[in-house]
């Protein structure tokens, strides 16, 4: 076996590696080609690809960039690699090379499928016209062409799926919070909520006949609370706590999916007080959209049964929320804060749960035993 040869056997069983999700396997069978890589002397894309993948599973993004670069600058066209490393070194990139090389991305996508695009690559499109958009509304946000940008790019998605993409739909109410077209951001968030369900019904009944299916429910986790959390922007609080539901049947110990729960009930508490308050102003998402920068000057009503009950509600979600980040990783950044908000909160509604309190809601003791133990916690504290 010649060398080109041995190489290619190499590749091969590294991609076969990965498709098992074992990086570790993959990182070890090509380690006899790591200086060419390291040294940029070898001429073969679909190396460069392969490390890049094996770097990216293995959460080494610093090794993969380089690899992502070698790949693209080697095979342009994606004829050798595919398409998958434009779009993911553009949305390392950002900014306007990162707009150019998903964009290279795109037009592979497009040229490799001409006019018969099928499932994959539409996604592929489309996941590349929204992370445009996201370089858009993040790196590029202050030049004067992006909203115009944004409008471009949406409106093609929109068009490409025919109005049917929950995540498109999504961006969609995104785009119209900055424009801060808050009626149109409802809209678009309460039809991307009945896509996502759909959806997720439909996973959810196949996973009998397709091994696939759990990855694809658990596919649907960000998005999802990506979802939840621009609908608390917007009041949408109903379908916020459905969407959170959602995420607690496909992991139902999700922290973010517990405190996100515990916030958007807080916010009724809060919005419930202030129309107690102001019986006059009516609660349109564009007031919700203002009254959220002020939720601190609204004090609770505990003295209101239903408000006490939401807050017990809350306080219950956001417990279960800082003690899984207690069980979890220290030096997660996100968990972190995720527990440093829900003890934010935690501090102005009474503080933690009695561990001994979760412990039997967990395990699905009656419900009015449960509620006079808070009550009394509830209560102690307040008298100190």
């Amino acid at each position: 076996m010649c060398i080109g040869q041995r190489m290619e056997a190499v590749i091969v069983q590294a991609k076969e590696a990965l498709g098992e999700n074992d990086c570790k396997k993959a990182l070890k069978l090509l380690k006899l080609y790591k200086s060419q890589v390291d040294n940029g002397s070898c001429s073969d894309p679909e190396l460069y690809k392969v490390f890049a993948d094996a770097y990216l599973e293995d959460g080494q993004l610093d090794k993969a960039y380089p690899c992502l670069v070698k790949s693209c600058e080697l095979d342009p066209q994606g004829t050798k690699t595919g398409t998958d490393q434009f779009f993911t070194l553009g949305q390392v990139v950002g900014g306007p090379d990162g707009i150019q090389l998903i964009s290279q991305g795109i037009e592979n996508v497009s040229n490799e499928g001409g006019d018969n695009l099928n499932g994959e690559q539409v996604n592929k499109i489309v996941g590349g016209l929204l992370s445009m958009i996201e370089i858009w509304m993040t790196d590029l946000c202050m030049e004067p062409e992006a909203e115009s940008q944004c409008e471009e790019l949406i409106n093609k998605a929109l068009e490409i799926t025919e109005r049917g993409s929950p995540d498109v739909l999504a961006t969609l109410g995104s785009i119209r919070i900055s424009q801060q077209k808050f009626n149109e951001a409802c809209e678009a968030f309460s039809l991307a909520w009945e896509l996502f369900e759909k959806k997720k019904d439909e996973i959810s009944n196949n996973l009998d006949s397709e091994s696939s299916g759990a990855n694809e429910l658990v596919e649907l986790l960000q998005p999802l609370l990506s979802l939840a959390k621009m609908c608390i922007e917007v009041g949408l609080y109903e379908i916020a706590l459905k969407v959170i539901g959602a995420v607690r049947d496909i992991d139902e110990d999700n922290i973010e999916g517990y405190y996100l729960e515990g916030f958007t009930t807080y916010m009724i508490a809060k919005v419930g007080t202030f129309q107690q308050q102001n019986p006059t102003v009516e609660m349109k998402p564009e007031t919700i959209y203002e009254f959220n920068q002020h939720i601190q000057e609204i004090a609770l009503n505990l003295e209101d049964e239903i408000v006490n009950g939401l807050i017990q509600d809350a306080r219950i979600s956001l417990s279960f929320a800082v003690k899984i980040g207690e069980a979890s990783d220290p030096n997660d950044e996100v968990v972190s804060e995720i527990v440093a908000g829900a003890n934010s909160v935690l501090q102005e509604i009474g503080g933690e749960v009695d561990a001994k309190i979760l412990m039997k809601i967990k395990k699905g003791e009656p419900l009015e035993d449960i509620e006079a133990n808070l009550d009394d916690e509830f209560e102690s504290d307040n008298d100190i």
